[in-house]
């Protein structure tokens, strides 16, 4: 048997103890609890009970583990947590044609109003066509004076008192004016006529084949094809939007090419609809999709010969982070997926247009960083791969006069979430030992005071994701490639000592050169009883901590104080704690409170920047 799979075994004993254990937790000792404590303790004990499944996470004090196995089982637990970051990480940057491209142009009759009525209508033009049921307004003005509507009858004439019929049916507005006019004239001297469109026609049209909702449908007269169309919601799944036809008799009239709409503004449509026409939507022809370093990243409909230059005109073009030496089309042919090799960005004028294409753009892997401080020029700058941290300071300009080199922060996004994963994992293994507390201590009285306050400072520190860079080394920086996302602060220089914990008062230390840490605590006023002087932690500018034992040997007349301290360093005396926290769980705590403390600290700072 394999000494990870003792420890399994090993380990599954008091887990299964303290599960058990943990669905009898005594309500007084929880009562003590602060209420966000306790309501974290209730839903893991909840959690625990009902799992089935064996969890080698906790830690149980009363495990007979050697430090050297806890320290095991702890690196596999968290190497198998970054494992699965790290997997995830990768699989989101692997390149892949978007699953949300939809096809261009299938939204465009969703924006238009729902009905036809003619209060809907503009005003129809003086090309308006008149027909049988239209009416108009005549007003005479002279010899003969009055006003009236009159209807277009069936013979398609209108009869004015004293005139004989004339026959407007066929003509458009403006030529029925004039017509009408002149029979005016005729008969009454010095009389004017005015002319106008009182009512417009109903008509009956049939929309059919691949539209949404086929069907008869009234409108106005002055509708057209594209009216029709979107009263029936427009073209189906399967319909075409390239080839819209209206059919009047046996003769398609007129055809609408919607693209031709919204890719290159032209609309023709010169016919209105009469009464038995035949709107029909032809199927969907071929389509391509393109992705990637396009503008318009969208599934296209071609219709039959068309070359796949015209394709990447559709998606407009492409970015200029497109990279021409990553071109490809992938195409279905006989059952398999073929390959055609693109090698210049012309050649897409010789490849006829296939259904079920693929066309795909790689974009050059930029990446946007930010840098920010005492730089020339702070802000966020575009990164092509492999170039790194020396290379976003050139495009900032370089550094100014008071930069503090030595403090400067770099932060990247994978850091941040390692750092939050470990942080989750520090407090959960805090809940458990708060747990197996209370299950050792059963009615006896127990400060559960310490280990709590350090759990809380856990769950309300912040994640940060700096990654300590020596940047005085121009060299190192050269070895670090700016990822995306990444941030870079440069403070200024800042002749401050920062103390926290227990000491009798926190805050800033103006910086005294060659001092060390017992000489800040005591000009803040010292520490306080509760002081853990063999666990004092120094975190430098650069990132680097360092631990500062306050002990004196027999052969000393003074304290260690080999600890350097800096102008930004930051000094941190936790709180004595007892044996009620096993000193691994301390020492991560207090690492992850000083890194919270570092990050509020450098926000400050660029804030007043």
């Amino acid at each position: 048997m394999t000494m990870r799979n003792t420890l399994k075994i090993f380990l599954f004993i008091p887990l299964l103890i303290s599960s058990i254990s943990a669905q009898e937790l005594d309500q007084d000792f929880l009562d003590s609890l602060p209420d966000d404590i306790q309501s974290d303790i209730k839903n893991k004990n909840n959690n625990q009970s009902d799992s089935l499944q064996p969890n080698y996470g906790p830690y149980s004090q009363s495990s007979k583990l050697s430090y050297q196995e806890d320290v095991l089982v702890l690196k596999n637990r968290i190497e198998q947590d970054l494992l699965q970051l790290e997997e995830r990480l990768n699989s989101e940057e692997t390149l892949k044609v978007s699953d949300d491209l939809k096809l261009f142009g299938l939204e465009f009759f969703n924006s238009f109003q729902t009905t036809y009525m003619p209060i809907n209508e503009p005003n129809p033009d003086s090309g308006y066509i008149l027909d049988i049921g239209d009416v108009l307004e005549i007003q005479l003005l002279g010899q003969n004076n009055y006003i009236d509507n009159f209807s277009i009858k069936r013979d398609g004439s209108i009869s004015l008192p004293d005139i004989a019929k004339i026959n407007v049916a066929g003509l458009s507005i403006n030529m029925a004016s004039k017509l009408i006019q002149s029979k005016v004239n005729s008969a009454f001297i010095g009389t004017e006529a005015s002319i106008s469109l009182k009512e417009i026609r109903d008509i009956n049209v049939v929309v059919s084949g691949n539209a949404k909702n086929p069907g008869i449908y009234t409108l106005t007269g002055n509708s057209n094809l594209l009216h029709a169309l979107s009263v029936a919601g427009g073209v189906s799944d399967q319909g075409s939007l390239r080839e819209i036809n209206l059919i009047r008799g046996d003769q398609i009239l007129e055809t609408l090419d919607v693209y031709d709409l919204l890719i290159n503004g032209q609309y023709n449509l010169k016919s209105r609809l009469r009464s038995g026409d035949v709107v029909f939507v032809q199927a969907r022809k071929n389509i391509v999709t393109v992705d990637g370093a396009v503008k318009r990243p969208a599934k296209f409909e071609v219709i039959n010969g068309q070359m796949l230059d015209s394709v990447i005109e559709y998606a407009n073009g492409l970015k200029n982070t497109a990279d021409l030496r990553n071109l490809s089309v992938s195409r279905l042919s006989n059952g398999s997926q073929e390959i055609i090799p693109v090698e210049t960005e012309s050649q897409f004028e010789s490849i006829m247009a296939a259904d079920g294409d693929l066309v795909y753009i790689r974009d050059y892997p930029y990446r946007n960083a930010k840098i920010t401080g005492a730089v020339v020029k702070p802000g966020t700058y575009t990164m092509a791969a492999g170039e790194t941290i020396k290379d976003l300071i050139q495009k900032a300009g370089g550094y100014t006069e008071n930069a503090y080199i030595f403090g400067s922060v770099y932060q990247t996004e994978e850091a941040k979430i390692i750092s939050e994963k470990s942080k989750e994992v520090l407090y959960e293994d805090f809940l458990d030992n708060i747990i197996t507390i209370s299950q050792q201590s059963l009615g006896q009285p127990f400060d559960v005071g310490p280990i709590v306050s350090l759990a809380r400072d856990i769950k309300r520190s912040k994640s940060n994701g700096r990654v300590v860079v020596d940047m005085l080394d121009e060299s190192l920086m050269e070895l670090y490639s700016i990822q995306k996302g990444d941030e870079l602060y440069i403070p200024e220089i800042n002749n401050v000592v920062y103390i926290f914990g227990e000491t009798s008062n926190k805050g800033a230390m103006i910086y005294t050169p060659n001092q060390g840490v017992d000489y800040y605590v005591n000009k803040i006023g010292g520490y306080k009883t509760t002081a853990d002087k063999k666990s004092i932690y120094v975190l430098h500018p650069n990132g680097e901590s360092e631990l500062f034992t306050q002990t004196k040997s027999i052969f000393q007349s003074s304290p260690n104080s080999a600890v350097n301290i800096y102008p930004g360093s930051i000094i941190f005396v936790p709180r004595t704690m007892d044996n009620s926290v096993p000193k691994r769980l301390a020492a991560q705590a207090n690492i992850s409170i000083l890194s919270s403390l570092a990050l509020t600290v450098a926000s400050l700072s660029s804030l007043g920047d």
